[in-house]
């Protein structure tokens, strides 16, 4: 077994021995679990490219955690592919030895602070306002939608600092009485600490400014491409999850005297799922490698795995649940947990409408982009 798959396999240990008989207690009581957090910054699987693992291997942990929690996997996507990403990518050494080490043991909890209640998708019209005043900057906006809000020790937060679309820049603000925090009840992915939060008028100095003033777009950008892979990651993870349970279900039940698996077109659901399941598996190999060339035209190939991926995760754990019948939509299983899990996945780190803009975009410059 080579070092990669020790590495894959004492995760699959954690999630088994540590996530699973808490995963019905995160989505049941919308609990937060810090200590989990904690434990995978302990082993190495939050901000995985900060340890030399590649796009895919990032893709592979969040896809394994989401098969047991897509709340967890959720989570560990906000530390490690949006805040975490941000300083990785964008900080100077002080602010990552500052955040960005903490951040990866799990021993602080970062939130990307980007969506607003006026402008989901369209970053350029944000109205969260930083202005320089005797020395130090004040940011003023209200935040919306946003990850490990109700939890976070610091904001990875994206504000505007001049009067064009692409006037943005980076902060990062730390919790204090300047900032306010509401819950927002969720549907799925519960446990998340899902939150809107409102800067009135904090304070910070030069040194919390994350790379270059008014080129926060290109970094927001870059950072949410990363954050397509990620969630395509999970995507594949809770249908492979939800397959896995529909399986098992038809074997042991039974109708009109047959196993239910035995049915034609049970079988035909599992036959088309497992088909278009592996496609995307096998797209995601071959664009995760992009990233790791830093390929020009990444952004539009990962805009259509994003895109797939969350469609047919969707497909196949809306079949999935089918096949259980009543049981499926029943509260306290585990598949009608994935299936509201699932669904944000066609509207997080962009809308299926957005990644259809994308690549509409680039055909329109370039021609039909071709793997």
């Amino acid at each position: 077994m080579s070092e990669k798959e020790l590495f894959i396999e004492s995760l699959r240990e954690f999630l088994k021995r540590d996530v699973e008989k808490i995963a019905t207690k995160i989505d049941k009581e919308d609990y937060y679990p810090r200590d989990l957090v904690k434990k995978l910054g302990e082993l190495g699987f939050l901000i995985p490219l900060t340890n030399g693992l590649s796009h895919y291997d990032m893709m592979i942990i969040l896809e394994e955690i989401a098969k047991v929690s897509g709340s967890l996997a959720l989570i560990a996507d906000a530390q490690g592919e949006l805040a975490g990403e941000m300083i990785r990518l964008y900080a100077d050494e002080r602010q990552r030895k500052e955040f960005l080490e903490p951040m990866s043991k799990g021993e602080m909890i970062g939130s990307f602070a980007l969506t607003e209640p006026s402008g989901g998708s369209d970053i350029g019209s944000m109205k969260t306002f930083a202005e320089k005043r005797n020395g130090l900057w004040r940011i003023k906006g209200h935040k919306m939608w946003i990850t490990q809000g109700l939890y976070a020790d610091i904001f990875v937060t994206v504000t505007r600092t001049g009067s064009s679309r692409h006037d943005l820049s980076v902060f990062i603000v730390p919790m204090g009485n300047c900032v306010e925090t509401r819950k927002i009840e969720v549907m799925g992915n519960r446990g998340t600490g899902t939150a809107e939060v409102i800067f009135h008028d904090c304070e910070v100095s030069n040194d919390y400014i994350v790379g270059e003033v008014n080129n926060g777009w290109n970094m927001v950008n870059s950072v949410l491409e990363i954050g397509r892979l990620a969630i395509s990651g999970i995507a594949i993870g809770l249908a492979e999850s939800a397959l896995e349970e529909a399986l098992r279900w038809t074997r042991s039940r039974t109708a009109f005297g047959n196993s239910i698996y035995d049915f034609q077109g049970i079988r035909w659901y599992f036959a088309d799922s497992v088909a278009k399941l592996n496609a995307v598996k096998s797209m995601a190999k071959d664009v995760s490698s992009k990233f790791d060339e830093n390929s020009k035209d990444k952004g539009v190939y990962v805009a259509m795995l994003k895109l797939l991926s969350a469609i047919i995760a969707n497909e196949i754990v809306d079949i999935s649940l089918q096949v259980f019948g009543g049981m499926g939509y029943a509260k306290g299983t585990t598949i009608e947990r994935i299936y509201r899990d699932a669904r944000l996945l066609r509207i997080g780190e962009g809308t299926d409408e957005v990644q259809r803009h994308i690549i509409a975009k680039y055909i329109e410059r370039y021609g039909i982009p071709y793997i």
